[in-house]
């Protein structure tokens, strides 16, 4: 029973705190005519997209979807600390 409390635990938070940390989910549709749109899902609902907001780079593709963090390296909520230069 420990176990699997153990586990559950570790299946919340370790997104949770990915999410935090400024990680993302991305989803990549890619359109007949050869082009894409990207869907980035960030905890963080009003973060401006790029140029103005952070740029995310992918760095675990599967497929479609993905796992991308900041290229920066730096968590959004630095940046809004700093008055919103990401």
């Amino acid at each position: 029973m420990n176990k699997i409390i153990w586990t559950i635990a570790i299946a919340i938070w370790v997104p949770c705190l990915f999410s935090l940390l400024g990680g993302a989910f991305a989803y990549r549709q890619n359109l007949p005519s050869g082009l894409y749109n990207r869907y980035v899902l960030t905890v963080y609902k009003t973060l401006p997209g790029p140029p103005k907001g952070p740029a995310y780079c992918n760095f675990l593709d599967v497929d479609a979807y993905a796992l991308a963090f900041s290229c920066s390296g730096k968590p959004p909520f630095i940046g809004w600390l700093q008055g919103g230069r990401y």
